[in-house]
Order: structure tokens, then C-alpha cells, then sequence
């Protein structure tokens, strides 16, 4: 007695260990063992439930679409077919932390010393996370691969068109040389961009942090984004403030997220309006506020949740400029990865949006 404590006891331990839901079950559909995992996947008492039916124990807690009954009437139904076929596989949907899952299920038979059934073990791998990675893969190379595609597609048409002497006179080969120019630049911040995404997730950014005056850095972000706001007749106003303020900060970096956020407020602000550029210190919070407003066409509010993830893009606004989606992904990679900082956004459409951050 002593000997089959100290195995079940041992057993119990190495289920435990397992971070998959693990069942098992003798010859008459109750439950022998099972590991915290499976309790709580399921709802159950893991103290209380040995020797009782598994469909009692696998009823319908798993938000309401079947899949506890259908388990507990496979597992039935492989105790007694065990002759027949000794392992199954099979592929659940389960709700668990209020989202709903999918599990890899591996049912099997356990045979005794003797040959004969003693009963079933059935293991749950949660999927749904390698699912979602196999899925952003897929989206994201599909993304990649229309964005690089728009201005190839472009570089090639002009190229071929000079080639060919279609360009009579240098007015017009000028033009198609900076069409060609402009969309092999528009090509090279895009495979940039993409890069420094790469390398921010997989860790292999190089982070040169030290003091960094604020106020001279948003001063140069506003002289590169002059002409560009002068071309569309927009006001870039300044409105950082002449005290002193300094952050531990990467500056190149920095400079790239206040420049991809006034970058933005220009291109979706229709001609005549205005843009304005702050800084200023929260004392209670001891952050420094860089806040980007403009008086552009806004964002509605379904949109706003979707922002920061990669290639995306409002659909109400693509007409207003191009892009690839990719500037306010790297903008909150540089502040919330690599500074810890937090994102800022605000904004009612027809009437401006405000994007910063905090340090």
C-alpha cells in the first residue's frame, strides 16, 4: 500500500509539472488523475473530483459551445473502441480566460502488464498563441509584399518608359527621373522602417542612451518639417517651451518618433491649417510631455484601437497621403520598448487629432 502511494504520489507530481491540461481516466469514464492545468481549463475541484464521471465533470463550462460534452463523449467512445485503435488526435475550440481557444487534443489508450485496457489519457496543447504567430506571418509578408510591390511597380513603369524613348524632350525625362527617384526613396524608408521594427522585437537594437535636451531636438524636427507644411500652406506653430528640460534618451531614435508624429499631423491636415509642437514637464507624474496637434481630419473612434499595429491604415484617410502604415508602430516600439515611456492619442473627427508621448 505503502509502495502504490508513493507511485500515485510521484504521478501526481509530474502531472502537476505538465503545463498542458492532462485527463485521465479508468474503464469507466471517471477521473483518476489530473493535473491544475486541466482544473482549471475546466472548472473543477482538483480535490474533489477523482472517481467522478467525466462528463460531469467536462459539462458544458467552457463557455457554451459543446466542446466539454464532446471531449468527455470521445474519451467515452475511445474506451470503448480501445481495441480498434490504441491513439487519436483531434482539434478543440474552448473558452479560457474569456477568449476563445484552440486546443490540440491526444487521446490514448493505456494498456496494463496484462494487455488489458486500464483507460484513457487525454492531453490539451493550447495552440491558439502558435496559431496567431502563424497568422501574423502570413498577414505580414502579405503586407510586405503589397508595399513594396506599389513602388516597384512604379520604378519599373518610368524606367521602362525612358528605355523605350517614350521621353521626348528633358522636361520629361526630369520628371519621370524624379518619379523614379522619389519612389525609390519612398522604398528605401519603408525597408528601413520594416528593419527597425525587426530589430526593436528581437532585442538587437543598439541603444546609445544619455542626456538629451528636448528643446533643441523638436527645434530641428521643425525645421526639417517646414517645407514640407510650407508646400501645403499649413502654420507650424511652436509652442515648446524655452526652460530646459533633458531625458535619458536614445536622441536618433527620439527624434525619428517626434518626426514620424509631425510628419503624420501634415500629411492628414488639409491645406490652411494648423499644426502646433509642445513640451512642457508634469510635475506629479515627473514626465515630460511632447504633444503633436493638428486641426486635420480626425480618426473615428472603431480606428482608434487599431492605430499602432503594423500596415494599418484608416480607411476614410488613405486618399489624403501614402504610406505604409509602419510609422506609429516604430514610433511606440522607440517609446514604450526601448524608453518605457507611454503613447498619447486624442482625436474627434473633422476636428484634429493630438499623438505624442511621455518620458
Amino acid at each position: 500500500l505503502r509502495l502504490a502511494d508513493a507511485q500515485r504520489r510521484q504521478s501526481q507530481i509530474m502531472l502537476q509539472g505538465i503545463s498542458d491540461a492532462v485527463l485521465i481516466t479508468d474503464g469507466f469514464d471517471e477521473l483518476l488523475l489530473a493535473n491544475p492545468a486541466a482544473a482549471t481549463l475546466f472548472s473543477f475541484d482538483l480535490a474533489a473530483a477523482t472517481k467522478k464521471p467525466i462528463t460531469m465533470l467536462l459539462a458544458d463550462k467552457c463557455g457554451g459551445n459543446g466542446g466539454g460534452p464532446r471531449l468527455a463523449a470521445d474519451i467515452s467512445d475511445m474506451r470503448q473502441n480501445h481495441a480498434r485503435t490504441n491513439r487519436r488526435t483531434a482539434e478543440y475550440q474552448l473558452h479560457s480566460d474569456g477568449k476563445l481557444r484552440t486546443f490540440s487534443v491526444s487521446l490514448s489508450c493505456v494498456i496494463d502488464n496484462s494487455d488489458q485496457f486500464a483507460g484513457v489519457v487525454a492531453m490539451l496543447h493550447d495552440r491558439t498563441r502558435e496559431d496567431e504567430i502563424s497568422k501574423m506571418k502570413t498577414d505580414f509578408v502579405s503586407h510586405v509584399s503589397h508595399e513594396l510591390r506599389t513602388p516597384l511597380s512604379s520604378i519599373k513603369a518610368y524606367a521602362e518608359l525612358l528605355v523605350d524613348g517614350e521621353a521626348q524632350d528633358d522636361k520629361t525625362r526630369s520628371e519621370f527621373y524624379h518619379i523614379i527617384q522619389a519612389e525609390a526613396d519612398r522604398l528605401s524608408r519603408l525597408i528601413d522602417n520594416i528593419l527597425n521594427i525587426s530589430r526593436i522585437e528581437s532585442g538587437m537594437t543598439r541603444v546609445h542612451k544619455k542626456p538629451v535636451a528636448l528643446n533643441g531636438l523638436l527645434k530641428q524636427v521643425l525645421e526639417v518639417a517646414m517645407p514640407s507644411a510650407r508646400d501645403k500652406q499649413i502654420t507650424l506653430v511652436d509652442q515648446v517651451s524655452p526652460v530646459f528640460f533633458s531625458v535619458d534618451a536614445d536622441r536618433d531614435m527620439i527624434y525619428q518618433a517626434a518626426l514620424n508624429l509631425v510628419s503624420n499631423a501634415i500629411k492628414y491636415t488639409p491645406a490652411g491649417g494648423t499644426v502646433r509642437v509642445s513640451l512642457a514637464a508634469e510635475d506629479a507624474t515627473n514626465e515630460l510631455l511632447i504633444l503633436v496637434s493638428d486641426t486635420g481630419v480626425g480618426i473615428p473612434a472603431e480606428a482608434m484601437k487599431h492605430l499602432f499595429e503594423k500596415f494599418y491604415r484608416v480607411e476614410q484617410n488613405k486618399n489624403m497621403a501614402k504610406g505604409s502604415g509602419l510609422g506609429l508602430n516604430l514610433t511606440q516600439q522607440i517609446v514604450e520598448f526601448i524608453h518605457k515611456g507611454r503613447m498619447i492619442v486624442s482625436s474627434e473627427v473633422g476636428k484634429g487629432s493630438t499623438f505624442g508621448f511621455a518620458l
